[in-house]
């Protein structure tokens, strides 16, 4: 039996299996098979599953006449890049999108339009570079963040609008956000020249604290590595690598798939903590901002006494590191009552208030500080049923890059001016102070 006596539907069918390459061979044998091969159905298929496009969409966001237009203008747009990794990178930009488009829009308005080969080839003549391809394609798809273009409104003002995000304890704010290419070109040259780096090191910087803390993110273009930089950046160049090095595969081969560099990796991972709510948007006093710090366990602790619920985690803060000697953990406390208050012994209270703290402070196993004090952070919060949780951040020097902190609270029922019952500890359950395998 030939091919001609097969029905459309059935070679229809077939043309979905054989998959877009093969379907544009097949398209030169007769005018029935371009016929077939040119159907609208068969090609929003192949963007559905190479591209998860459910509209004709330029990798600008420009619509397009057809399905089989978009799918052409996408492999000539790419066709310089693996198929593959053109597919992975807008996947990992699809999905930080999709966060920001539920959570934080005022974000997603910050992302620049893609740039052009030339404007990457330009930053690579200017700053002596060559790119790692995925972050070349990052680049292709958005050019970083615009943090003063007319897209912000008034609200997105009273935001703290980084990608990566941050976090905030006493005077120390941070809050990161991605590099469009011009001040990739501004701050590297401003920055690395004056750095004790060896001779033909090709760093760049990528990202950066929009706050005045000097927090920067540098990618080395010749292996693909992200460093941050540590409180002895500009004395002696010292970094932090931010991704796993055994994750990194070679960067510069067109002809290898599986290319991915610590950008992309990073990239990755930050959206993936945001999507199975690792890290949350935080809203006080009506400012926004993507917090850094863990609200899942492992690396976040939750602990219920009298009904009383303390949720406690750290990160790491390496731009206030001195590897020789210190590192530095900030760490945020959430304290709230659930709707039916504070119930002790089966007698319910309003509310109660903190009053007196206990921590113990770990380095390898070895407790470096026993403190009891009054208040935290010179407050006596006082937590009423259902209310939004207190909040309050902290931090501590440690010697080493592994430990932990535990201990309680002692809450009295009622009020401290006006106590209802006896005062009772609740359980900060042990977090941990860590390095991690990746830093944001």
């Amino acid at each position: 039996m030939g091919l001609d006596s097969v029905g459309d539907l059935a070679l229809n069918i077939i043309l979905t299996k054989l998959g877009p390459k093969e379907t544009a061979k097949v398209s030169c044998v007769s005018k029935r098979f371009k016929d077939l091969a040119s159907e609208e159905s068969l090609w929003s298929l192949f963007c559905l599953q190479d591209l998860d496009l459910s509209a004709p969409l330029d990798h600008h966001g420009n619509p397009l006449r057809s399905f089989k237009a978009t799918y052409k203008l996408w492999r000539e747009a790419f066709c310089m890049y693996p198929w593959s990794l053109v597919k992975r990178v807008k996947s990992c930009w699809d999905r930080l999108k999709s966060w920001l488009t539920t959570n934080f829009p005022e974000v997603k308005a910050t992302l620049g339009r893609g740039a052009s080969e030339g404007e990457i080839q330009e930053l690579e003549r200017i700053l002596k570079v060559k790119l790692p391809l995925p972050t070349r394609l990052l680049y292709r798809f958005h050019d970083g963040q615009n943090l003063t273009g007319e897209n912000l409104n008034t609200d997105a003002a009273a935001c703290l609008l980084g990608l990566i995000g941050g976090y905030c304890f006493y005077d120390h704010l941070v809050n990161v956000y991605l590099l469009p290419l011009h001040e990739v070109i501004l701050e590297t040259r401003e920055i690395v020249r004056h750095l004790d780096l060896p001779n033909g090191s090709q760093f760049i910087v990528v990202a950066a604290s929009s706050s005045y803390i000097g927090k920067f993110f540098f990618l080395n273009c010749s292996d693909g590595q992200l460093y941050v930089g540590t409180q002895n950046l500009l004395t002696i160049g010292e970094m932090i690598p931010c991704v796993p090095q055994t994750l990194i595969s070679p960067v510069h081969d067109f002809n290898i798939d599986q290319q991915q560099d610590a950008m992309l990796l990073w990239l990755e991972e930050h959206g993936h903590r945001l999507h199975n709510g690792m890290i949350k948007l935080r809203d006080e006093g009506n400012i926004k901002s993507i917090s850094l710090f863990p609200e899942e366990s492992p690396l976040c602790s939750t602990a219920v006494t009298n009904g009383v619920k303390v949720c406690a985690s750290a990160i790491f803060v390496p731009e206030a590191v001195d590897l020789s000697r210190k590192y530095l953990f900030a760490y945020s406390i959430r304290m709230s009552l659930p709707p039916e208050g504070c119930i002790i012994n089966g007698m319910r209270f309003s509310s109660c208030q903190l009053h007196l703290r206990h921590w113990v402070i770990s380095a390898d196993d070895t407790v470096v500080s026993n403190v009891n004090a009054e208040a935290v952070i010179g407050k006596f919060p006082l937590l009423l049923p259902g209310e939004k949780e207190f909040v309050y951040e902290s931090c501590t020097p440690l010697r080493s890059p592994t430990g932990s902190v535990e201990g309680s609270f002692t809450f009295v029922p009622g009020r401290l001016i006006d106590p209802k019952g006896m005062p009772f500890e609740a359980e900060v359950a042990r977090f941990p102070l860590q390095l991690p395998d990746y830093i944001f």
